[in-house]
């Protein structure tokens, strides 16, 4: 019997270890593609909006190597009439009717760093108060996780504007 015993706490230690570890494996961002640290809710230093970044999906025309961001809430979604906001100031009349919130804003953001320097690069932002469309990069320290500076520049990153996000933490967690 105690033998038995023995084989049985074997086995479930064994098994735990092993699942453990698999699941250590599948949900890490940092072993095989640390630039999925940057997944998640932000909120730009303004507080009027959360963006949540994801990685592209093909069904949407996105590269799933890359990484998008989408806005999921506004501090001010509807104009003071109570009709949804929308992105009149778009340069493109035929996108001045699309709603802001939901609106995929942040694209095409490559990770080129690597585990010790997170950082992103060669994408896009769109500033849906003003129209304009700028390039864009990111920079995360290891120190500090939950915040990241996005640069949004036109032609050189010398001369563009800093902003750092902070990351949004789910309620109970």
């Amino acid at each position: 019997m105690k033998k038995l015993h023995t084989l049985f706490v074997v086995l479930f230690a064994s098994l735990f270890i092993l699942t453990s570890w698999t699941a250590a494996e599948y949900y890490s961002p940092t072993e095989d593609n640390p630039g999925d640290i940057l997944l998640g809710d932000w909120r730009p230093s303004n507080g009027r909006s959360v963006i949540r970044i994801s990685k592209g999906l093909k069904k949407k025309g996105q590269d799933p190597s890359k990484y998008y961001g989408r806005i999921v809430w506004l501090k001010e979604k509807n104009n003071p009439d109570g009709i949804p906001r929308i992105d009149v100031n778009n340069p493109e009349e035929s996108k001045q009717s699309r709603r802001i919130l939901g609106m995929t804003n942040m694209r095409e953001l490559e990770f080129v760093g690597d585990k010790n320097e997170l950082v992103w690069e060669n994408g896009n932002i769109y500033d849906p108060n003003n129209g304009s469309d700028y390039s864009f990069e990111m920079t995360m320290s290891k120190k500090n996780t939950n915040i990241v500076d996005g640069r949004g520049y036109i032609g050189v990153s010398m001369f563009g504007r800093t902003d750092t996000w902070k990351r949004m933490k789910k309620k109970g967690k």
